[in-house]
């Protein structure tokens, strides 16, 4: 029997996030099934079916190539309750990146295949993993091997090279808050449910249950902060300017597609990037 996750549950709803739909509600159906059975739903999975590519994993720190898989939902600090239904956290993909610089390698692959994750914390960490290569002289490659979307993007795009598989897609560069009211279903199970506060703004809720038009305000003000932010790192790192960020409209984007609007630098497959990472090693 597994614990239910509240605490990560109760994170999920009313935080900005940097996730496409799709994976949030990925995300959210696991959780809603992990804590009304309190055991995992193997129906819902946050990872890619198939294994990692072997090509990827025969890559070592003693040929001078380190890898950092950055799949599934995101996180900012590890969920260990989750196991590996959560792909990797920010505070992990640091902690990995320090160890292979420190073992010496001189190319570090990021291998990514997520729908993005929470947004605190991530423009940090592709901050700190930009700072610490750079001052290590470690060269740095994204490979998108099917998503590499919202906060996962966030992250890549801080890499040297930023390379899609041909299938894969790209983008989602916008924020995310989902709203879970339950006041409807309490009323029509006969739950009164009443508030003692001080503050105005303390509790969210009107008199008939729904949302406060100021607390929706203060959501798509947060909302709009962490977007100018999320652009002005993308443009940071692509070079591309804000506008024209703002203008792909948080969509994803297949890789020819993403190549023409910057936001990859090229596209290979599996086995011709193995080659291109193996070719820039020896020179």
């Amino acid at each position: 029997m597994s614990k239910k996750l509240l605490r990560l549950t109760e994170a999920l709803y009313s935080q900005p996030h940097l996730i496409s739909q799709s994976g949030f509600n990925t995300i959210s159906q696991y959780l809603s099934n992990r804590n009304k059975f309190g055991l995992m739903n193997p129906s819902v999975n946050m990872l890619n079916d198939d294994d990692t590519p072997e090509d990827l994993d025969d890559f070592s720190v003693e040929l001078g190539i380190g890898v950092v898989q950055v799949q599934g939902a995101l996180t900012y600090k590890p969920v260990n309750s989750m196991c590996a239904d959560v792909g990797c956290s920010y505070e992990d993909i640091i902690e990995q990146v320090e160890e292979m610089i420190n073992a010496g390698v001189k190319t570090i692959v990021f291998n990514c295949d997520s729908p993005g994750g929470e947004g605190y914390g991530a423009f940090e960490c592709a901050d700190e993993i930009r700072k610490m290569c750079d001052e290590a002289g470690v060269y740095t490659i994204a490979y998108n091997d099917g998503c590499m979307a919202s906060a996962c993007y966030a992250l890549a795009c801080q890499c040297d090279e930023v390379v899609s598989n041909p299938a894969a897609e790209t983008g989602s560069i916008g924020v995310l808050i989902a709203l879970h009211n339950d006041s409807k279903m309490l009323e029509e199970m006969g739950i009164a449910r009443s508030f003692i506060s001080a503050g105005e703004q303390k509790i969210p809720f009107a008199a008939d249950g729904s949302w406060k038009p100021e607390f929706i305000a203060d959501l798509q003000n947060k909302v709009d902060t962490m977007y100018q932010s999320f652009c002005e790192h993308v443009s940071k790192y692509t070079g591309l300017a804000v506008d024209n960020i703002r203008s792909t409209q948080a969509k994803c984007f297949l890789a020819d597609d993403a190549l023409a609007l910057g936001l990859v630098n090229s596209v290979m497959t599996r086995s011709a990037f193995v080659e291109y990472i193996l070719s820039k090693q020896n020179n």
